[in-house]
């Protein structure tokens, strides 16, 4: 007969502690808020899609835990956490139909990178 043993624990994952890179990310919202539906760049559309959902992975959490930070019923708090809801539920909807949907999507998504930014910096201005 087959035993089994307890699953070892596994350490908690270490916290980066290297600086989210807003400007890198409003380079992206820049490029993809210029495109136009036309734009012989939107082959590239998939990869821009692909790194605007993973800037809203990545923003997310860490907005999150600067509101764990801020006194209950501050209004910047209350604001980021309505745009991290707008930004999650366009993270998790689908492209829709038609040839331009990839591209509104893409658009919807670039917007919610920009807020989550914006949001970012408000909660957590750089120390002087």
């Amino acid at each position: 007969m087959t035993q089994r043993t307890a699953p070892q624990i596994q350490p908690a994952p270490v916290a980066d502690p290297r600086p989210v890179d807003v400007e890198t990310m409003r380079d992206m919202v820049r490029r993809v808020l210029a495109l136009e539906s036309t734009d012989p760049q939107l082959q590239d559309l998939d990869a821009l899609t692909k790194a605007l959902r993973g800037h809203v992975q990545l923003l997310v959490p860490e907005i999150r835990a600067i509101i764990r930070t801020q006194p209950a019923g501050d209004l910047h708090s209350g604001i980021a956490q309505i745009a991290i809801g707008e930004a999650w539920r366009r993270l998790h909807t689908t492209p829709g139909f038609g040839p331009d949907a990839a591209y509104r999507r893409a658009k919807k998504l670039a917007m919610s990178v920009n807020s989550l930014c914006d949001h970012y910096e408000n909660l957590n201005p750089p120390a002087h």
